[in-house]
């Protein structure tokens, strides 16, 4: 399947006036791709439901919500439940995050900041870029307490208490080790100091097949619904905290904990194609995917073969752009003036347009990162829905775990871009940039999907992915997730899920793109889309162990 210069200038030189229906429709307006894309997981429906990475974490949502709990108290039952059971992954002592939530009574999208800062006695001339990876100096104050705390009170309607029964008693009565956690034990316990492995791992470290009891952490949980959420950045939870990573070489102070807060914020918003997407301001990476949307929307992207080489190759030319400006402009919007309006402007997309037109301009690639991270989406059956995402930051964060709390440190710090002149430079009580990108969708002032996937830096390119599939390529909410994906970020090539049809990888190397096939890129998808015309909910997300609930 070759094709000419001629070919592909005649398409970048469309605009996106002309959209082609293209396909055959089923229910939920949905182009059946089945042919394109294989789907081993059916989407569930019906007026509630859940997407998530793990069962046990869906269970504690299904039920919340069945108590007459609403999607953010659910969102926060599943994600306590996580903290338990994805150590590596999240936990509350997980450095950030944040989350866009529909709230059906006033119409409105909400979005909720919760990343971490930097440690106020922070000194540039005694940090290197190696400390903010792993160890004491990784540590700053962390924010999924904070989060959650302010979600409650914004948006729950059921106290922490009721809501972290479910993963209270995982921690309490254990969590079977498999293989791979047992693996992912093992290799922390090799890159831990002394005290963190003691307060880790009280009674050694867990094997394949045991129970892992995490009796501190439940105590930690249990406190937190007694006595309060906001008791973590005071008293004697912050005190310990600040004294273990003060004694081994932190910098961390009780005032960084006293002044944290979580903000509610507004959310960015872009329309796209007649539909509203939003999700969390900077120094979330959501911008970075709204920027690669506005760009492709100067483009008739119905007219292509879903996930064909035409489309692929115009992605990752937009995509590559839109990392260009990331590198350039973006870090905390407190410390640095980031152009976010032009950035997101018509203009601004319609320069890029004429940029792919002529021949794209490469940014300097970046190694991406894997996935660490979780995402949830929780729709209720008012209508209420929230896409969430958290993290530890890489692998198990800093590998700081507090003595007689059970609690595992994010490294915050490694999220900080440590050349001098990059706007992502930390600074005291600056936040880092990360890539965390959860996404709601709205059409006709009522709400249409809710979006999110963990993985590093893919999280930012696939999110833009997962818009254009459910809203240009009409796929189902399975196939939303479990499309094949596309990442680069510059000269790097471009890189491919290997379920990309060899015939389009065939047609991109012809073309004289560098193409590399990676077995995945990001981590599990979730999606939950609402029918505007009959309020089913259908959920649905990708990969092996993930789980969704309807009902």
């Amino acid at each position: 399947m070759e094709r000419g210069l001629a070919s592909r200038r005649e398409f970048l030189g469309r605009s996106s006036a002309a959209i082609a229906a293209g396909g055959a429709v089923g229910t939920f307006g949905e182009i059946l791709l089945a042919d394109t894309v294989s789907s081993e997981l059916a989407a569930v429906e019906g007026r509630q439901a859940i997407a998530c990475l793990r069962k046990e974490a869906a269970a504690a949502a299904r039920d919340v919500l069945q108590q007459g709990g609403n999607a953010i108290d659910a969102a926060v039952a599943a994600l306590v439940v996580l903290c338990v059971i994805e150590p590596s992954n999240v936990g509350l002592g997980g450095y950030g995050g944040s989350l866009v939530y529909f709230e059906a009574k006033s119409g409105r999208v909400r979005a909720i900041d919760f990343d971490s800062r930097c440690p106020l006695k922070f000194d540039s001339a005694k940090f290197t870029e190696a400390d903010g990876r792993h160890g004491y100096l990784a540590v700053a104050a962390p924010g999924v307490v904070a989060g959650i705390d302010l979600a409650l009170r914004q948006y729950g309607t059921l106290p922490f208490k009721t809501l972290a029964r479910h993963g209270l008693k995982l921690a309490e009565e254990g969590v079977a080790v498999t293989p791979q956690l047992a693996g992912s034990f093992s290799a922390l316990s090799k890159n831990i100091d002394p005290v963190s492995r003691r307060a880790y791992f009280p009674n050694g470290v867990p094997a394949a097949g045991a129970q892992w009891v995490q009796a501190d952490l439940a105590r930690l949980i249990r406190r937190l619904g007694d006595e309060g959420l906001g008791s973590f950045y005071t008293g004697d939870v912050a005190a310990a905290i600040v004294g273990q990573v003060n004694e081994n070489g932190g910098v961390l102070s009780e005032e960084d904990f006293r002044d944290f807060r979580a903000t509610a914020v507004e959310p960015l918003h872009i329309d796209y194609r007649g539909y509203d997407l939003y999700t969390p301001p900077l120094p979330s990476g959501g911008l970075t995917s709204l920027s690669i949307l506005k760009t492709l929307e100067q483009f008739d992207l119905s007219s292509l073969a879903p996930w064909g080489a035409e489309y692929i190759e115009l992605f990752a030319g937009a995509s590559n752009l839109a990392w260009q400006e990331r590198f350039q402009y973006i870090g905390d919007p407190e410390f640095v003036d980031v152009p976010i309006e032009e950035l997101l402007s018509e203009k601004r997309a319609r320069e890029r347009a004429d940029i792919l037109r002529r021949g794209v301009a490469i940014a300097k690639p970046q190694p991406a990162e894997d996935s660490h991270t979780v995402n949830l989406v929780v729709a209720d059956k008012d209508q209420n829905i929230v896409s969430w995402t958290a993290t530890q930051g890489g692998d198990f964060g800093a590998h700081v775990a507090i003595e007689g709390f059970g609690l595992m440190l994010g490294h915050g710090m490694s999220r900080f871009d440590y050349k001098k002149s990059s706007p992502n430079f930390p600074a005291p009580g600056k936040r880092p940039q990360h890539n965390m990108a959860p996404l709601l969708v709205v059409h006709d002032g009522k709400p249409y999907a809710g979006l999110g996937l963990p993985g590093g830096r893919f999280i930012v390119t696939v999110t833009a992915q997962l818009a254009v599939n459910l809203i240009d390529f009409k796929a189902s909410p399975q196939q939303v997730v479990s499309a094949p994906r596309i990442h680069t970020e510059g000269a790097a090539p471009i890189l491919l899920t290997a379920d990309t049809s060899p015939a389009e990888v065939t047609a991109l190397r012809v073309g004289g793109s560098d193409v590399e096939l990676k077995p995945a890129l990001g981590g599990s998808a979730n999606a939950v889309v609402i029918d505007p015309q009959t309020g089913v909910v259908r959920a649905a997300a990708s990969g092996a162990a993930p789980r969704v609930l309807a009902f």
